[in-house]
């Protein structure tokens, strides 16, 4: 089993419409593992979707053949910023008639900033070579990718994880976590289990637990 630990930086604003309040769309602070797979190219969607229903079951199962899984990101430093657009109502009719009224439609969205920061872990049977470049978000924003390889150990323990994970994607229940509230499936974050996992050796006293046997759930 290789392990790789990611730094994802931001180049551009970054948007997802993680959550909508009213006229208010906002981008979550986590980038979704589902996203993160397909934007580092391990995973791939028809570019023209007519019925524009996901295929995740499709699409990602591939990557639990060849035993490949990637976790949510993790904001390190991350900063967003609020914006106003607006757009005119325009009519299209075989017959071309001016309207008599001018009906703006405008809103706020939540975007976030250029330099913001991520971390994510990918694990796999088979050496990767991934992109030091990918696109993100409906903008397909520009952001670079670090990626190192770490030292990985198993063992069966008590344990907590300090990085967000996918709640359907585990191959064990947790005992106890924070909820991260966002679609596609919701993301849950400092939680406790008890099973077999993975420990890896970011430094000299720096390590991270993680269950062993994620792999994409449906």
């Amino acid at each position: 089993m290789y392990a790789y630990h990611l730094d994802i930086r931001l180049h551009d604003l970054m948007y997802y419409a993680s959550r909508e309040l009213g006229r208010m769309y906002i981008s979550e602070r986590y980038i979704h593992n589902y996203a993160l797979t397909y934007a580092l190219g391990l995973a791939r969607s028809s570019y023209h979707d007519n019925v524009q229903v996901p295929n995740y079951r499709k699409e990602l199962e591939v990557l639990n053949e060849s035993g490949v899984y990637i976790t949510p990101a993790k904001p390190l430093s991350v900063t967003t910023s609020a914006h106003t657009f607006k757009f005119a109502d325009t009519r299209y009719q075989v017959k071309m008639e001016q309207s008599s009224v001018n009906i703006p439609t405008f809103g706020r969205i939540r975007e976030v900033n250029p330099e913001s920061l991520y971390e994510a872990y990918v694990f796999s049977d088979v050496k990767l070579d991934l992109p030091k470049w990918i696109r993100l978000g409906k903008w397909m924003s520009k952001a670079s990718v670090k990626t190192r390889e770490v030292e990985l150990s198993e063992s069966h323990k008590l344990f907590k994880t300090l990085h967000p994970l996918n709640g359907l994607d585990l191959p064990f229940r947790a005992n106890l976590y924070d909820l991260i509230n966002m679609p596609p499936v919701s993301l849950i974050d400092n939680a406790r289990f008890e099973g077999e996992c993975y420990t890896l050796k970011l430094g000299e006293n720096e390590t991270r637990d993680f269950p062993k046997g994620m792999r994409y759930i449906f």
